[in-house]
């Protein structure tokens, strides 16, 4: 039996010029087409919006919030997707109540929930399309899922809201991602369980098993619709520090590993290039195989556009902020890398190293490390597992003998996506 993905094109929306400008500006008339757009894509999925909502239901929108971000990053959901769905739902189907709610990523370091609805605009957005209460996750409370059936994370501890909802839609945003290859709705499942400093839940398992404990995830509980919002993606250095890219798409499917895979199609990506997609399909979590995905609306092969992949290295990436990988997972690796495109964004980098000195930043075992290398510069230690090393007598050394040094523990530690950054820039 074939799985439905359906794709439909969102034309003419006003606002979309300004926005990739740098200025995001709502238009009712966008609101208005994004609207009539989502009415055809979700009926196009599953049949009509009465056999996805019945009389009284709760239903939660979970977008991807991201991490405490403007419309204008594009690494959060469209204000206008989240005002259109929920004006959408509260007029068209028969719900009781319609919730929005999310937790983002890196918490601690990047903002809390309420904070991050705010900079990106999606709390307005909500309430202006009608929402009946919009959830800041982590100020709710969290019970403890066992996942007997899961392969590396078999305690999720999942708020509240997620487990209540009679309903649970899937919003995530049609991005490129360093550590994941592509964030879609796999990826977006991070937002139900919380963030538990240093590497706990959220950050738990983000080494070389993110993409097996993204496809665990989805054992807690499967979305009954995904949505992708793909009005203007992400390609490049996703999640965080990519390119905007006009796509003006909207696609939607009630198997989240086959709304993943055709969107990844579209994305330039064989479905089996996504690990997360690739694991959950072998598992039997849904369907990965484009033969067997019926595309309804616009045909996958007409909207398909190359996106520009993320690059993970953060070797040589800035002249004079040196990095020392040798022996670690690619956890550490891809967040170093992450920080780094970010501080290159913001900072000159040259006067940096010509007025604060050369910078050194070492992760994992590093046996070739002379520790006088790190002698008279900055330097920053990432993760835990360098102790476990030959080579740790010899970072211990180079902590004594640098001008500043800074630790992040964790396994693997992601919020140096945003303190590694952070911390650079307080030089």
């Amino acid at each position: 039996m074939d799985t439905n993905v359906s794709v439909v094109k969102v034309d003419n929306l006003k606002g979309n010029k300004e926005f990739i400008g740098g200025h995001f500006e709502r238009h009712e008339q966008d609101i208005k087409e994004i609207k009539d757009s989502l009415r055809e894509v979700i009926n196009l999925a599953v049949g009509d919006i009465d056999n996805l909502i019945k009389t009284g239901d709760r239903v939660l929108i979970k977008p991807n919030l991201a991490f405490l971000a403007p419309p204008e990053s594009f690494s959060v959901v469209d204000p206008r997707v989240i005002e259109a769905l929920v004006s959408l739902l509260k007029e068209d189907s028969k719900a009781g109540e319609v919730w929005v709610g999310d937790n983002p990523s890196l918490g601690k370091h990047v903002g809390r929930a309420r904070p991050a609805f705010k900079a990106a605009e999606m709390e307005e957005a909500a309430l202006r399309g009608g929402a009946d209460r919009v959830l800041f996750f982590d100020e709710e409370a969290a019970f403890t899922v066992e996942l007997p059936m899961a392969k590396v994370f078999k305690n999720a501890a999942v708020f509240r809201p997620v487990l209540d909802a009679d309903v649970l839609i899937n919003l995530p945003k049609m991005k490129t991602h360093l550590g994941g290859t592509v964030t879609l709705g796999l990826k977006n499942w991070q937002g139900i369980i919380p963030n538990v400093h240093p590497s706990g839940q959220q950050q738990d398992t983000h080494r070389i098993d993110l993409d097996q404990k993204i496809s665990d995830l989805l054992r807690i509980r499967k979305a009954d619709l995904t949505l992708i919002d793909g009005i203007i993606a992400m390609e490049g250095q996703g999640p965080h520090a990519g390119t905007p890219k006009e796509m003006n798409l909207l696609i939607a499917g009630q198997d989240t590993v086959a709304v993943d895979a055709l969107t990844s199609y579209i994305m330039g990506y064989e479905p089996h290039e996504v690990p997360s997609t690739q694991i959950a399909f072998s598992e039997g979590l849904g369907e990965m195989r484009l033969d067997k995905i019926k595309v309804k609306g616009v045909s996958a092969d007409s909207v398909r556009e190359f996106f520009k992949r993320p690059a993970s290295n953060p070797v040589g990436l800035i002249p004079g902020i040196n990095v020392l990988i040798q022996q670690t997972c690619p956890g550490c690796y891809k967040y170093i890398r992450g920080a780094l495109d970010s501080f290159k964004l913001t900072v000159d980098t040259q006067k940096f190293v010509e007025e604060k000195g050369e910078t050194l930043i070492i992760a994992g075992g590093v046996p070739s490390l002379d520790y006088t290398d790190a002698e008279g510069k900055n330097l920053f230690v990432v993760g835990d597992c360098w102790k476990k090393f030959e080579s740790r007598e010899e970072v211990e050394k180079a902590m004594k003998v640098a001008k500043t040094v800074t630790e992040y523990p964790g396994c693997a530690p992601i919020y140096v996506f945003a303190q590694l950054n952070n911390d650079l820039q307080a030089l």
